[in-house]
């Protein structure tokens, strides 16, 4: 069970983190046109779903489960994300935030996190999020997948009560407490996944269950332990129960991954902060949990070779020849770019050009010209293509955002993975 324990330091760097991150996620995952076929992916839930670490400064830029996920689906085609993620939220904060999308009412941070001693710049965060609940609706209504966490702020006054406790005090503490807040937990998950489900008819929603941060050592990890796994087996039985209800609900078990894992997968540190965040290798566990649910398998680019500047995957495959890099500019073997896009092209020896052409858009391109013609129309361009040997083969290479934004494609770079998507 993920819990949100910071000391105030941290909680204000976080929270300016997630300033930032909301602004990033916007311009990494832009808005499509209707007319196209998108994967829409809605992220709802807590400091997880944001993809907090202890440590991060202000620009900090997450890579959290849901980035990768976001990757995920972009190896399977044209994907868009939005997250509506903040920090501090509890199970009935979000039925409160799916409720002001529900009735289009705007939001704020007492409204999301009711009365609290956190930071004003967490609380700025949460009216931010608040007032974005016709964003919220709207996205939510073209989702084809929801995904969320959520229950660590639930559960944290649990360890905020035995966190200073040893042996029997503390094992009849979890003992008086668990249950109860389970039993609410899984009241209000009800409630929201309802919710949820009539804001997004159309969507599959994933929910993860609660990892336990906690190691072997401590004197309550057993017993803990065991509410985990009984936690995890009531949000079963209530997927269970919403899907005869015609309510897609699936479970992502995140929380057997973390056994014997949770020093390398979390940043729990009894002495000195109680922070209780994944690491990064805590987020790739979850991350692989999801995708694993959503589509039966985790995706990597291939190795890279030396030399080699970045991975290039076309409508999920990585084609034969490397890509190369000239002034910030990639270039893939002009054959590669059509055979992956499915373009028509035709090539002009006399005047060395080569022109794509798919769905009504023509594209063209002359080697060594500083110019690229779409639908007609000339375009600069910084760097024109060029000739190169492959083996014993003479291939023209062409810039790939250029005939793919040309051909109307979607072009996303991923800097973590160093990775470029490009998909029809």
């Amino acid at each position: 069970m993920q819990l949100n324990l910071r000391k105030p330091l941290t909680v204000i760097l976080s929270a300016i983190m997630v300033l930032t991150t909301i602004a990033s996620l916007a311009s990494a995952a832009p808005k499509e046109t209707e007319t196209k076929d998108v994967y829409r992916i809605v992220a709802l839930g807590d400091s997880v779903s944001v993809g907090y670490e202890p440590g991060m400064k202000t620009g900090s830029i997450p890579y959290g489960y849901v980035d990768r996920l976001y990757e995920q689906a972009l190896f399977h085609g044209r994907s868009e994300l939005a997250s509506y993620a903040v920090m501090g939220l509890t199970a009935p904060g979000l039925s409160t935030l799916l409720k002001g999308a529900a009735d289009a009412k705007k939001l704020t941070s007492a409204d999301l996190l009711g009365e609290t001693t956190l930071p004003a710049e967490v609380l700025q965060q949460a009216d931010s999020i608040g007032a974005k609940t016709p964003e919220l609706a709207a996205d939510l209504a073209q989702a084809n997948l929801v995904v969320l966490t959520i229950g660590g702020n639930d559960f944290s006054p649990i360890i905020k009560a035995i966190k200073d406790l040893t042996g029997d005090t503390a094992k009849q503490t979890i003992e008086n407490n668990f249950n109860i807040t389970m039993n609410n937990y899984a009241e209000s998950m009800d409630k929201v996944i309802k919710g949820l489900h009539l804001l997004a008819p159309n969507a599959q929603i994933v929910l993860a269950d609660q990892y336990l941060p906690l190691w072997e050592p401590l004197p309550y990890y057993s017993e803990l332990s065991n509410a985990v796994i009984t936690l995890a087996n009531r949000l079963d039985t209530l997927a269970e129960d919403l899907n005869k209800q015609d309510i897609p609900l699936k479970i992502a078990h995140v929380s057997p991954k973390f056994v014997k894992n949770e020093k390398k997968f979390t940043h729990f540190n009894v002495v000195e902060e109680f922070d209780t965040h994944p690491s990064q290798a805590g987020y790739e566990s979850i991350a692989q949990t999801f995708a694993e649910v959503i589509w039966k398998q985790y995706l990597k680019p291939a190795p890279r070779a030396s030399g080699v500047p970045i991975s290039i995957i076309i409508n999920g495959k990585e084609p034969p020849n490397k890509p190369t890099m000239i002034n910030n500019t990639t270039f893939l073997a002009l054959t590669d770019v059509a055979d992956a896009v499915g373009a028509e092209v035709k090539w002009t020896q006399k005047t060395k050009t080569a022109v794509f052409s798919k769905n009504g858009r023509v594209v063209s391109i002359t080697v060594g010209a500083k110019t690229i013609t779409i639908n007609g129309v000339s375009q600069p361009i910084s760097t024109p293509a060029y000739f190169q040997t492959v083996g014993k083969n003479l291939k023209t290479y062409v810039p790939l955002a250029v005939i793919s934004s040309g051909l109307d494609y979607q072009v996303v770079y991923r800097k973590n993975l160093l990775a470029a998507f490009i998909n029809s």
